[in-house]
């Protein structure tokens, strides 16, 4: 081969290699394109159920209320498919019921959920709650007290009586994590996450008479003290009689059958 041809097939050789990894940087870059699209597809799902989520755990849709298709993808100003998935998410959590020739809706409650929730969170609690008695930080423990001091002030704070049940569900599971957080154990925290029905507790928050809610916050005051003072023993004794105050509440309420 002459030297003329030697350096042609090079160049020949170079060229082509050159062409094949342009050609394979556009498929990567496609490629990388279509994943990164699929990766916000499924970060917009994930909020898509995250908002929706909250929203029931809230009470902004009672229970047994219809969850429509179509009114919930314009209030979230997404397609139907998001919120089709999301519901069945939901459903999976135990939070939607799919129900025939009604569709989907908000799961409710009857008087044996109420016992049987109730009954678990007071052993969780309890338990996690003589846990943060001996591990709780300074920060965490100024925390709570801040919150308990918010809920106890709430009076005229709000016109709107679901507003102010919805602000007070988020200041009380602001509370009760904080004390499942300070107990420093991830597996309870995933439990009581499964087992705490926020619609039942949203629904207990606006049935409260303002002699429940003074014994509500008695309650937090005196988890206060028993953290304070690091007595794990006493700290599970409060937390399960507050747990079932609550259940006592709501058992209450159903029976009188308030709205």
């Amino acid at each position: 081969m002459s030297l003329t041809q030697l350096t042609a097939y090079i160049i020949f050789v170079y060229k082509s290699r050159r062409i094949r990894e342009v050609r394979r940087g556009v498929g990567e870059a496609r490629f990388l394109g279509a994943g990164a699209a699929d990766g916000r597809r499924r970060a917009g799902n994930a909020e898509v159920v995250e908002r929706l989520r909250s929203m029931i755990m809230v009470g902004e849709y009672e229970p047994w209320g219809r969850l429509v298709e179509e009114q919930l993808a314009r209030s979230l100003g997404v397609s139907r498919t998001p919120v089709r998935q999301a519901l069945t998410r939901l459903e999976a959590e135990g939070l939607v019921e799919i129900v025939p020739n009604k569709g989907a809706v908000v799961r409710g409650f009857g008087m044996e959920d109420v016992w049987d929730v109730y009954d678990l969170r007071a052993l969780l609690e309890g338990h996690a709650a003589r846990r943060a008695a001996g591990r709780i930080t300074k920060k965490e423990f100024e925390r709570l007290r801040a919150v308990a001091a918010e809920m106890e002030a709430v009076e005229g704070r709000f016109s709107d009586r679901q507003e102010e049940t919805r602000w007070l569900v988020a200041r009380n599971q602001e509370f009760h994590g904080g004390i499942v957080e300070a107990g420093r154990n991830r597996r309870l925290r995933g439990l009581l996450d499964r087992t705490v029905e926020l619609p039942l507790v949203f629904k207990a928050f606006y049935w409260y008479t303002p002699e429940e809610r003074q014994v509500s916050n008695h309650h937090h005051r005196q988890l206060l003290r028993s953290l304070e003072a690091g007595d794990g023993e006493r700290a599970e004794i409060v937390m399960r009689e507050h747990v079932y105050e609550g259940r006592d509440t709501v058992i209450r309420a159903l029976e009188e059958g308030r709205e």
